[in-house]
């Protein structure tokens, strides 16, 4: 699965040296989508994910909510009628209540949906991605087909930057960042 699918312009390296990948705007419909998990080899379901994340900055947006980057986990399609897209059965989104939650432009935090990400990350705010919406039926028992991190393409501007992201699950955990792809048994 190409973790840059349907991306414009690709994240490149940071301008500013720091280590991770950059995601600017440039005009138009341009957004981003990184895909951090396929079912397509494996089978997890929706009740298995435990922490999405992200270590990095939000480097620039001008107040709109839909400049803010948020986590979308897509259903497998079932083909019993509930399926609401032509390729998945359900989207869970996940963002910033921006109104309740204070982001600072450049500041590197971690941005999570779920629970967060255990201690391997310390000295960062922590900033909870706790606004859910469920496009179809809710079912902790749905397998998923991927997850993504990604940006709106109404956005008149976005600039983020990401260090690391990940995954914790109920049996492994999977990180990507630092030029390395790590994934991380539980027992």
């Amino acid at each position: 699965m190409a973790i840059q699918a349907d991306s414009q312009p690709i994240a490149t390296y940071d301008e500013n040296g720091r280590p991770g990948w950059s995601y600017t705007k440039i005009s138009g419909a341009e957004k981003f989508n990184w895909y951090i998990y396929s079912g397509a080899h494996e089978n997890m379901t929706v009740g298995d994910v435990d922490s999405l994340y992200f270590v990095g900055s939000i480097d620039a947006w001008s107040n709109a909510t839909s400049e803010l980057p948020f986590w979308n986990v897509y259903t497998k399609m079932k083909n019993d009628g509930s399926d609401v897209g032509s390729w998945y059965g359900s989207r869970i989104t996940y963002t910033l209540h921006k109104d309740s939650q204070l982001v600072r432009q450049g500041e590197k935090c971690i941005f999570y949906a779920l629970d967060a990400p255990g201690d391997t990350f310390s000295g960062m705010r922590k900033i909870p991605m706790m606004s859910r919406s469920v496009t179809g039926v809710y079912n902790p028992e749905d397998e998923i087909l991927t997850v993504s991190l990604g940006s709106d393409s109404a956005a008149s501007q976005c600039s983020v930057y990401v260090e690391n992201i990940g995954m914790d699950c109920s049996s492994f955990g999977r990180r990507v960042g630092k030029n390395c792809i790590k994934m991380t048994l539980k027992s």
